[in-house]
């Protein structure tokens, strides 16, 4: 047997040996979102946020109640995933963007509406790191126009040392915060912008 063989065959062992030490209880996520500031923003003194109404939240993952699978442990979304969602995007107001759910509290003729979808929310493992990523959708519009429709990722990638829940609870954050970053960027700029 070839010195290469050997040392695959060993990994396979060494691998299905502590797949027995790590805990196979699937994990599920918290409705909660912990609101990483990645890149904290600067707004000039006085300045409002930026107010916009988030008037529909879809979920079109193929598999909305997994997120993939770390050290052989399922992690699961939370059983409400409109909650989730709305907690996640209630992260904008620290990016200088106020979400409203279904309400235009400032009474503008022509506010700025969002529909949010949900594309990707995925943990994986490679070798020696972990990876989260997720994608949401914005559609933007103001009244009959659409001033903007993307899709915005984040991702976040640690060492693998360990797959405690609060470890991943706040990877997907953080994944979720890279993505809340662009989505303040852009509705930012439709507010300066009113036509």
């Amino acid at each position: 047997m070839s010195g290469r063989v050997a040392g695959v065959l060993a990994m396979a062992m060494a691998a299905a040996l502590s797949g027995g030490c790590v805990s196979q209880v699937p994990m599920t996520l918290s409705e909660s979102f912990s609101n990483p500031e990645a890149h904290p923003l600067r707004l000039a003194k006085g300045t409002p946020p930026c107010g916009f109404i988030v008037s529909h939240i879809a979920d079109t993952r193929t598999e909305p109640t997994l997120l993939g699978t770390v050290t052989g442990r399922p992690v699961r979304a939370p059983e409400d995933v409109n909650v989730w969602l709305r907690n996640v995007l209630s992260g904008l107001e620290s990016r200088g963007v106020s979400p409203h759910f279904d309400v235009n509290p400032t009474h503008e003729t022509s506010p700025l509406v969002a529909d949010m979808t949900l594309r990707m929310a995925w943990v994986s493992e490679i070798h020696t790191s972990k990876t989260a990523t997720t994608l949401l959708h914005m559609k933007l519009s103001r009244g009959e126009k659409v001033v903007t429709e993307r899709d915005y990722r984040g991702s976040d990638t640690v060492m693998n040392w360990s797959a405690g829940d609060g470890e991943l609870q706040r990877m997907v954050d953080r994944a979720f915060g890279s993505a809340l970053d662009q989505i303040a960027g852009d509705v930012r700029t439709a507010c300066r912008s009113p036509n």
